[in-house]
């Protein structure tokens, strides 16, 4: 995955994937934690150029 927009693509997929019985809660579950995780990755980066007043962009989160 490149970007946040492929990410949240990705997840919708598995959500429905989960709904319609596709795919089981477990790996739905450790899918989700893995993303959250990305997410947490992207925030730090985000607070990081807040603190130090860079303007760097963050490439995952420029989207398609």
């Amino acid at each position: 995955m490149e970007n946040i927009t492929q990410l949240r693509d990705d997840l919708l997929k598995h959500y429905k994937d989960v709904t319609e019985g596709k795919l089981d809660i477990k790996t739905a579950k450790e899918i989700s934690n893995a993303a959250g995780k990305i997410l947490a990755s992207a925030k730090v980066q985000l607070e990081y150029n807040v603190y130090t007043g860079n303007k760097n962009k963050i490439k995952f989160l420029e989207g398609k």
